[in-house]
Formats: structure tokens, C-alpha cells, sequence
């Protein structure tokens, strides 16, 4: 996986290479002329009482000038070009999420996703701001200022030498360090933002059983994780950036002493002992920089190997051919068991599902609560494919399908039915971008939605976060609204009155059956009212079909729908 991250980030380098190409010439050209300004300082002390030195101040501060405007040019186009790789990768891992299949999210929380998309992408921006380029300048720097320095006095050089490649070497070592750590940090992270965003959703259910001190005491020990994870990788920082202090201390020193020797020997004059000292300091400070470099790039790849996690994951398969309009379902002998962690057994949920959906018919699902009832939905809307056994739609069998296809023809109203924030006319045309405000309106008017929004601000009332300015029931209706102005030929209705009261229940299934004229119909529902006036009713028991019939016949030869009616199929 290291080798992978940093191809990983070799690949992504590679797609900038114009405007790195750029930088690495501002940067090699900004090092010439902070090389040449040493040799300039020396003929200053050398030319001092012998003759005019003006030009040569003029010259030095041409160079310092210079010299910084490149450096700025430089820093802007590594930032700017560092923002841009960021909002590709992020553009790249925002298709990646909402194509992954259904079972990736399944295995993995939600809050940790989203922290890959948002603070491992930032991290990232550091490897071109602070990373490769700059150590290329910083190198190109220290060789020149090392073939300077061989010119001026080879033995101190060496000396120099020694200090740098003992202090380079540790770094090297300890640097694999903060890659292994940055990935922890980065998790543990997610973790705090996947628990934050459950406690935050379940906030109402939170405060009413007075759980606040166990979910924070959850959340702090996320965030303790998080703080000794940030702790390791401050504790090898702390080791690795000293480092370059010191071997630039302890090779000053050595200059020092040495230099000074040899200048009272008369083996090298003052000015010359001055310019192997700046060039001491262009040594030293590039390899500041490079020994960050090598930190930063460390924690780029472990940033870059949770990033790769979610795109190594192959989408959601766009694999097949466009569905036949159609009207009905078949299940022929159909099992089906989830996927859980990859060291885990998967869950078994139906077991050889045999059954008809019949065109332009309403089909009621019921059973206890497990049974396998959703499930069934969501394989006829194909989040997820068979274990064995195959599916039909129409005449065609779904895996030859292409999903969005089948989506075309299938609609779906999920039993907690989700409200993005927006307006209610966001929300509507979520699925009919092209809907008429006239088309809206009426969708809402089937749900008896209509004088709640027209007392507010129409349709362009604003639903917050989630949908929390309705109640549930209004939630339910207006995404059965949605669904009604999807005018599928196959609807299906996981639960749709489970939120509603009854006066509304009985509006929204009269909204169903006018909407169902001509269409397929298939209800899993868990009060009778809603299933009594069904063509033909499915009974599920631990993932099996239990019987088929319609109510009267059910109440006769299904003892296991008796028992469900006579509680309400409150299961």
C-alpha cells in the first residue's frame, strides 16, 4: 500500500507537471542567484579600502531583490496549483462516493467518509506547497552551495558533510514513522466525525432518554484517540525538525572553530572563512526544508492510502442492457444475505424467494419485523444483487439490466424517508429536474401537503437539515411526492404511513391508489388498513414466504397473517 500511495501521489504530481515544471525552474533559478550573492559579499570584503564597491552593492541588492519576487511567483503558483489537485481529488472522490454500491456503505460509516473527502484531501495540498518542489529547489541549492564550498576549503567541507549525512539518515528512518501514524490520526478522526454525526441525528432521542453523558463520554474517548494519535506524530516531529537545527549548529560551530584556525594559520583568509559560512547557511536551511518535505510527503501518502481506500472500491456496475418498459416482478428462487465485515459470516435475509408481482396490480408485503420485507424492495430497485436465484422485470432478468434503467421504471419511497436540506421545491425536483411549479403543486396536493406549504413560503419553503422544520409524517409525504411526480410504471412503498396519523393515512392512500391507475404497486406495510384492499398480499417469515393470497384467503389458510392482523401487523 506505501508503494501504491506514493505512485498514488506521483500520478497526481504528474498531472500538474506544467505549473510544477514552472516552479522547479523559478526555484532553480532563485537558488543561482542566492549562490551568486555570497561570492558577490566576498569580493565586498575584499575590495573594502581598495577601491569602489558601489556596483557591487548595487549587484547584491539587485540579487536579493530578484531573488524574492521569484520566490513569491513561486509560492503562488505551488498554492494555487495545490488548491487545484485538491479540488480534482475531491471532485474524484465525490463521484466515487455517490457511486459506490450499496454494500460499501454498509461496511463503512458515514462520518469517516466524509472525513476522507474533506481532511485527508487537505492534507494533501501540503505535498505540493511544502513538499517535492521545495525539496528540488532546496537540493539544487545545496549542491551548488557544496561545490562553492569545495572551492573555498574542501577539509571543512567534509566535515560539514558528515554532520548533514548522520542527521539526513536519522530523518529518513524516523519519517516512516509519521506516514503510519497520519493514516491512525486520519482514522481515528473519521471515528470522531462518524460518532458526532450519529448522536447528532439521533439528538431528540439522545436528550429524552438522558443518554447525554454516555454519548459524550463515547465522543470524548473518540477524541482522546484522536488527540494521542496527533500526539505520536507531534512526538517524531518533534525529533525529526530539531534535527536540522542541529546539524546546522553543530556544523556552524565546527566552521567556527575551525575556520578561525585556519584563518590564523593563513591557510584561508577572512573572506573567504565569511562566504563558506553563507554558504553554510544555504546548506543548512534547504535541508530544513527537505527534511519537511520529507514529513509532509510522509503524511500525504498516509493521507493518500484512505483516499485510495474508497477509490480502489469499483462503482456501482453500469454493466448491461436498457430495460423493456414493464409492469411486473418475478422472484425465482431468490436468496439473498449481507455482506458484513470481511471477516464475518454474511447475514442470511431470504431463503429460496419464489413469488409474482403482477402488472398494474397492488402487492402488499407483511410480515415480522426482520423477515426480509425492505429487503425484498431493495433488490427489485437493485441496490443489491441476489446471493442465488434471479430476478425478473417483465420478461427480462435484472442482472442484464442496467441499474439505472431499472430505477427508470421502478420508483421508491424508502421507509425513513429522507428530506435534503433545501426548499421543498429542491426536494421535488430531485428526480424531475423539469417538473413544473403547476406539476409541484399538485404532487403536494395529493399529499395534503399543500396548505402547510402555502401558510409558509410556497415551494420555496425552507426544509433545514435533514427536513426538521416537519414532522415526520410530513417528511414521509412530501418524499411520497417526490415519487409521485416520478410517474413510474413500478412503485414501490417501503412503510409509507408508519409516521402519519389516520385522518392522513387515508389521504395518502388515496393518493396511492388514484396514483397507482395502470401501475405496478408494491406496499410493505405494518398496519392493516393499508393492505386489506390489496390484489394479493406476500407473507415473509425469517426470510421465507409464509403464503400469498388475498386477505380474506390469507385470514383462512395463513395462521401467521391471522396473528399479524389481529395485532394490526404491529410487528
Amino acid at each position: 500500500m506505501k508503494s501504491s500511495a506514493f505512485r498514488a501521489l506521483l500520478s497526481m504530481l504528474g498531472h500538474h507537471k506544467g505549473a510544477l515544471t514552472a516552479a522547479v525552474v523559478l526555484s532553480l533559478i532563485g537558488s543561482a542567484l542566492g549562490l551568486a550573492q555570497p561570492m558577490v559579499i566576498n569580493r565586498l570584503i575584499s575590495t573594502v579600502g581598495e577601491g569602489p564597491i558601489a556596483h557591487l552593492a548595487w549587484i547584491l541588492v539587485v540579487l536579493l531583490v530578484v531573488s524574492s519576487v521569484l520566490g513569491a511567483l513561486q509560492s503562488y503558483l505551488l498554492t494555487v496549483t495545490a488548491e487545484t489537485a485538491v479540488k480534482a481529488t475531491r471532485h474524484d472522490l465525490i463521484g466515487r462516493l455517490l457511486r459506490l454500491p450499496i454494500p460499501v456503505y454498509d461496511r463503512h460509516r458515514t462520518g469517516d467518509l466524509v472525513t476522507r473527502l474533506g481532511s485527508d484531501t487537505t492534507i494533501i495540498r501540503a505535498a505540493f506547497t511544502g513538499g517535492l518542489v521545495s525539496a528540488i529547489g532546496g537540493l539544487a541549492t545545496m549542491i551548488g552551495a557544496i561545490v562553492l564550498m569545495a572551492l573555498v576549503d574542501v577539509f571543512m567541507l567534509v566535515l560539514v558533510l558528515a554532520v548533514v549525512a548522520v542527521t539526513l539518515l536519522a530523518v529518513i528512518g524516523s519519517s516512516t514513522l509519521i506516514q503510519r501514524y497520519t493514516k491512525r490520526a486520519q482514522k481515528a478522526v473519521g471515528d470522531l466525525g462518524a460518532g458526532m454525526d450519529r448522536a447528532l441525528v439521533a439528538v431528540r432521542t439522545i436528550r429524552a432518554s438522558g443518554a447525554q453523558d454516555k454519548v459524550e463520554a463515547d465522543l470524548r474517548a473518540d477524541a482522546d484517540n484522536a488527540w494521542l494519535q496527533g500526539v505520536r506524530i507531534a512526538r517524531v516531529a518533534a525529533l525529526i525538525f530539531p534535527a536540522a537545527g542541529l546539524a546546522m549548529q553543530g556544523s556552524f560551530l565546527l566552521v567556527l572553530g575551525i575556520g578561525g584556525a585556519r584563518v590564523a594559520a593563513g591557510t584561508i583568509t577572512v573572506a573567504d572563512l565569511v562566504t563558506f559560512v553563507l554558504y553554510l547557511f544555504m546548506v543548512s536551511m534547504p535541508l530544513g526544508s527537505i527534511f519537511g518535505a520529507i514529513t509532509t510527503i510522509r503524511q500525504a501518502m498516509g493521507a493518500i492510502e484512505r483516499i485510495q481506500q474508497v477509490m480502489d472500491e469499483a462503482p456501482e456496475s453500469t454493466d448491461g442492457v436498457a430495460a423493456r418498459p414493464a409492469h411486473s416482478v418475478r422472484f425465482d428462487d431468490v436468496s439473498f444475505a449481507y455482506e458484513t465485515a470481511e471477516d464475518e459470516e454474511p447475514v442470511p435475509v431470504l431463503e429460496n424467494v419464489t413469488v409474482d408481482i403482477p402488472a398494474s396490480r397492488k402487492t402488499a408485503i407483511v410480515g415480522p419485523s426482520g423477515s426480509g420485507k425492505s429487503t425484498m424492495l431493495a433488490l427489485i430497485e437493485r441496490f443489491y444483487d441476489p446471493t442465488s436465484g434471479r430476478l425478473f422485470l417483465g420478461d427480462q432478468d435484472m442482472a442484464d439490466l442496467t441499474r439505472a434503467s431499472v430505477r427508470e421504471i421502478v420508483g421508491y419511497v424508502e421507509q425513513e424517508a429522507a428530506v435534503l436540506a433545501g426548499t421543498v421545491r429542491d426536494n421535488l425536483l430531485l428526480a424531475t429536474p423539469n417538473a413544473t411549479d403547476e406539476q409541484c403543486w399538485w404532487a403536494l396536493d395529493q399529499v395534503n401537503l399543500r396548505e402547510r406549504m402555502e401558510e409558509a413560503d410556497g415551494l420555496d419553503t425552507e426544509l433545514g437539515d435533514r427536513g426538521l422544520t416537519l414532522s415526520g409524517g410530513q417528511r414521509q409525504r412530501l418524499a411520497l411526492a417526490r415519487m409521485l411526480l416520478m410517474d413510474s410504471p413500478i412503485l414501490l412503498l417501503d412503510e409509507p404511513t408508519s409516521a402519519v396519523d389516520s385522518q392522513n393515512e387515508q389521504l395518502i392512500l388515496d393518493a396511492i391508489d388514484a396514483s397507482a391507475t395502470d401501475r405496478t404497486l408494491v406496499v410493505v406495510a405494518h398496519r392493516l388498513s393499508t393492505v386489506t384492499d390489496a390484489d394479493q398480499i406476500i407473507v415473509l417469515d425469517d426470510g421465507r414466504v409464509a403464503g400469498v393470497g388475498t386477505h380474506e384467503e390469507l385470514m383462512q389458510s395463513s395462521p401467521l397473517y391471522r396473528d399479524l392482523a389481529s395485532r394490526q401487523l404491529l410487528a
